[in-house]
């Protein structure tokens, strides 16, 4: 007589699919884990990280405002990571925009104005790409995602009218007589 085999699923304990409470401060602290690895690589090869700052705010709360988005981010990965092929196709596109939300700090500091802008309106159609999709699979996603892109958006919009020259009609720069 044959013995039956029992299927045993090997997971992970890190596993960042799970949905449970362990998963999501994994998922939601896993980006900034990585962000402070790529802080230490970079500080070793001698660069460092360039954060927006405008109208005279102290450049870490620039960096504490852009690096608040990955854990937000992180979560809402987590949120629709378990939602069939949508939710994991979302979550793709949840783990490109925190890579390049890493990543931006560190390419960006020897580029030129313009080039900065746009890569950062780059990353935020990467962004506003996102939101879209997620928003398809779960609105409390899209809503966790809003804050970092809003950010984003700002400082993308700012960054652009700076370097080309313009200022918007309620900016400071228009002011002056």
């Amino acid at each position: 007589m044959a013995a039956k085999a029992i299927a045993i699923p090997q997971v992970s304990a890190l596993d960042a699919d799970w949905h449970d409470l362990l998963s999501l401060m994994v998922s939601a602290a896993l980006p900034l884990a990585l962000f402070i690895l790529a802080n230490g690589a970079a500080h070793l090869a001698g660069t460092q990280a360039l954060f927006f700052a405008p109208f005279g705010m102290p450049s870490w709360l620039g960096a504490v405002l852009h690096l608040g988005a990955l854990p937000l981010f992180g979560a809402a990965r987590w949120v629709v990571a378990g939602k069939g092929r949508a939710g994991r196709n979302a979550a793709w596109w949840v783990s490109g925009l925190m890579a390049g939300t890493i990543a931006f700090p560190f390419l960006v500091a020897p580029l030129d104005s313009l080039t900065l802008s746009a890569i950062a309106m780059a990353l935020l159609i990467v962004g506003l790409a996102s939101i879209a999709r997620v928003a398809r699979v779960s609105a409390l996603a899209a809503l966790l995602m809003a804050p970092g892109l809003l950010w984003m958006g700002f400082s993308a919009l700012i960054g652009l009218s700076f370097a080309g020259g313009w200022s918007p009609p309620f900016g400071l720069t228009n002011g002056q007589n």
